[in-house]
């Protein structure tokens, strides 16, 4: 089908195909998902004579720095029972060349799919009530050991075995969990319609953030859509006060954000007003779906085959795109650009050791530091930070962090973890 078939055209960009040996002895036999950090397929493992889900994580620095830090997560679940606690079973990670695999139990079919199966019309209560139980279990145990998963939506939780009579599932996808004492005001975490209120605004959170998006995928079995629909965080705040009523003041006042999407009037009796479309556009530059439209149009027309009906410059100039009545054009700032180079820039993976159920030992700072651009070392040999056997993980922000912005970065994807980690042998 159309699903397959693109992740067979995203797994052939990494060079990879049915058959492909992965590691020393992990056969290709199918693929199963795509995103940003890379492919997941399905394996045979040759020498256990089992199947596997291998998740590569592609070469670039930016992915290589996420796959750790979600082995640094990764670690931490061991000490949890996989299926006591509904939590996807993770057996190590081993290099292909210079990209990271991290080895999972084989589970049968996403949640998502799941749904996608019955037309979208919701799940009956006989499913929906073990579902949940069992996803509160998950959180419940992740909470026991301070990791926040951060992105709890139906295609990160797994149906275990379809055939089997009470639907069982697991959680899976740690590429942005992080521990409790980790997190930072401002970052950007999670997928646009599932982001709790307090990550959209900017103020501090926890791992209530993973209840919140639980409440949605509860309405989601229920109901078989989602019950907030929206391309941005402004269309999603604007559903989530149409239909459960004002934000409470105490967190609007917290929130680094809270002025992009609202007017305060310290004379009115409710405080905070959530801005009209027209304000959110006048403001920041909104690019709403007629602007898209038009934009769409014009590079089509600038993309042409035949040169004859390619535009030309002076119709580009007269086009719609431009008219000053469509959009109000602020100049942004770039926030991956606010100072800071990545610590691994320079380092690959090749002096690693590869590991399976080895553990490595780690401690965690909780003092959040802002260094300079020359406090950043990008030559550290890989010696210096190998993941095992003995680590120490020194938590470090290198700047990236979401500053009060006229309008924030979209929280749809998160390609690059804010928190920048420095490793060193001890």
């Amino acid at each position: 089908d159309t699903k397959n078939r693109r992740r067979q055209i995203f797994a052939c960009v990494l060079g990879i195909s049915k058959g492909t040996i992965l590691g020393d002895h992990h056969m290709v036999e199918a693929f199963l998902g795509e995103g940003s950090f890379g492919v997941v397929t399905k394996c045979r493992d040759t020498k256990k004579n089992q199947t596997v889900a291998i998740k590569v994580n592609k070469s670039n620095p930016e992915i290589l720095l996420q796959a750790k830090l979600e082995i640094f997560i990764l670690e931490q679940l061991r000490r949890l029972d996989p299926d006591r606690c509904n939590i996807v079973e993770w057996n190590g990670y081993f290099l292909d060349g210079e990209r990271i695999c991290l080895n999972f139990e084989l589970l049968d079919q996403s949640l998502s799919d799941y749904i996608g199966d019955r037309n979208n019309q919701g799940l009956p209560m006989r499913e929906i009530r073990p579902i949940l139980h069992q996803l509160t279990n998950a959180l419940f145990h992740l909470g026991s050991v301070g990791i926040v998963h951060a992105d709890l939506k139906p295609v990160n939780i797994m149906v275990v075995n379809r055939s089997e009579s009470q639907v069982r599932v697991k959680l899976i996808d740690f590429g942005i969990a992080c521990n409790t004492s980790a997190v930072i005001p401002g970052d950007c975490v999670g997928t646009i319609g599932y982001c709790a209120p307090e990550i959209m605004l900017g103020t501090p959170y926890d791992e209530a953030i993973d209840m919140w998006s639980l409440g949605l995928v509860a309405v989601e079995l229920a109901t078989g859509v989602p019950l907030y629909p929206g391309e941005d965080d402004y269309d999603v705040l604007k559903f989530i006060i149409e239909t459960q009523g004002q934000l409470p003041d105490h967190l609007l006042e917290s929130g680094l954000y809270t002025d992009s999407y609202f007017i305060e009037d310290n004379h009115n009796e409710q405080r905070w007003t959530f801005k009209t479309q027209e304000q959110f556009q006048y403001e920041t530059d909104y690019r709403s779906k007629e602007t898209r439209s038009i934009k769409l149009k014009l590079i089509k027309e600038m993309l042409a085959l035949d040169a004859n009906q390619r535009i030309t410059p002076s119709e580009v100039l007269k086009h719609p795109f431009f008219d000053p009545g469509l959009s109000r054009r602020t100049p942004c700032t770039d926030m991956n650009s606010t100072g800071g180079e990545l610590l691994v820039l320079s380092q690959q993976p090749s002096s690693w050791k590869s590991h399976g159920s080895q553990k490595f030992s780690y401690s965690f700072q909780n003092s959040v530091e802002f260094p300079q651009k020359r406090d950043i070392n990008t030559s550290v040999s890989p010696e210096r930070w190998r993941l095992i056997p003995n680590l120490t993980y020194s938590h470090r922000h290198t700047g990236t962090h979401r500053h009060k912005h006229p309008f924030p970065p979209s929280c749809s994807h998160m390609h690059l973890l804010h928190t920048q980690p420095t490793w060193r042998q001890t």
